[in-house]
């Protein structure tokens, strides 16, 4: 069956990959562009803890042959020897202040067109892998060696339109799709959507940034503790409870452990494992859509203000993978 499929995914694959001398020229006149910019974030990231100002890492390129990889560094100093194997998780507290907002605007991956100009990666590709994570997390998923037929890239469409945390066989599954269906055309229109969705997300953060900090120094707030993970307001996303009789209610705001829901009837019995499905609509392409979560749930806590009598504070945890993208997706964006 796999070499079924390996020889169609073979027959599917372009003959030739983009033109080097074009992935060249946008390569150079990316770093002529954010030169300046690198600059300024260099010199945060040496203030902030006196620590590196870059991070080198190992990864799996095309063949699996080894490479080193560039990234402006967003974690502490020691962060890789505490996360070994694993995928960094929210509540880890490991990303610095400063780290936090290139992750989430993709900006530490800037230094990594010097890797596109050694030839190690490409332009638009699935992301490169680390080889620890990939000998205890990936080497078991179905299809996934098919990434290494083609340079890693430095924008991948998993990267871009999945949260961070999401399960590797619904990236794996992700970037295979682009694999079979990549062609030039493609790749220009991605890359054009891709700098729009970075820039718009870079918009947003700054914009969130400059909000927080004006109202502290204008208004003499003082700045609240930090959290572990960011609370998200979802709007319009319902909670239903599958209990007898079932309950209807809404969130109130979320994290990636627990939730706040308000309920229109009090639960009977508040200790028992909850079943919850969260759904939430919106508008994407002029059409009406809906999408569903299922998580599991136990109650942490009972509250009760003036406007909502009947709130809970709900540990959380996702019935399955796909559940947990749906939430990071839908819920928390």
């Amino acid at each position: 069956m796999s070499q079924i499929v390996s020889r169609s995914i073979s027959a599917l694959f372009p003959k030739q990959r983009w033109s080097r001398t074009l992935e060249l020229t946008a390569a150079w006149l990316m770093l002529l562009c954010a030169l300046p910019m690198g600059l300024v974030f260099a010199l945060i990231i040496k203030l902030q803890d006196g620590g590196p100002v870059f991070y080198r890492g190992t990864r799996l390129g095309k063949d699996r042959k080894l490479f080193t990889l560039y990234k402006f560094r967003t974690l502490v100093p020691n962060a890789e020897a505490i996360i070994g194997a694993n995928l960094l998780k929210p509540s880890q507290q490991l990303e610095t202040p400063f780290g936090k907002f290139l992750r989430d605007t993709h900006l530490d991956e800037l230094p990594q067109v010097l890797c596109v100009i050694k030839g190690d990666m490409a332009l638009i590709g699935p992301r490169p892998e680390r080889p620890a994570v990939y000998e205890t997390m990936c080497r078991e998923i179905p299809f996934y060696d098919h990434r290494f037929r083609v340079a890693p890239g430095m924008l991948g469409y998993s990267q871009l339109f999945t949260p961070h945390g999401t399960d590797k066989r619904i990236r794996s599954f992700i970037d295979n799709v682009y694999i079979n269906r990549r062609r030039l055309h493609s790749d220009l229109l991605f890359f054009f959507q891709a700098s729009l969705v970075l820039t718009q997300r870079l918009v947003r953060h700054c914009w969130r940034l400059l909000k927080i900090t004006g109202g502290r120094v204008m208004f003499g707030q003082q700045w609240s503790e930090r959290r572990h993970t960011r609370r998200h307001k979802p709007r319009y996303a319902k909670v239903h409870i599958q209990c007898q009789p079932p309950v209807q209610g809404h969130i109130v705001n979320i994290t990636y452990d627990a939730m706040l829901i308000a309920l229109s009837h009090p639960l009977e019995n508040p200790d028992a494992e909850l079943e919850l499905v969260l759904r939430t609509h919106f508008i994407r392409k002029a059409r009406f859509r809906t999408k569903l979560c299922r998580v599991r749930g136990t109650v942490i806590s009972a509250r009760s203000t003036q406007e909502e009598p009947h709130c809970y504070l709900v540990r959380i945890a996702e019935a399955t993978p796909l559940n947990r993208y749906f939430l990071s997706k839908y819920f928390m964006s």
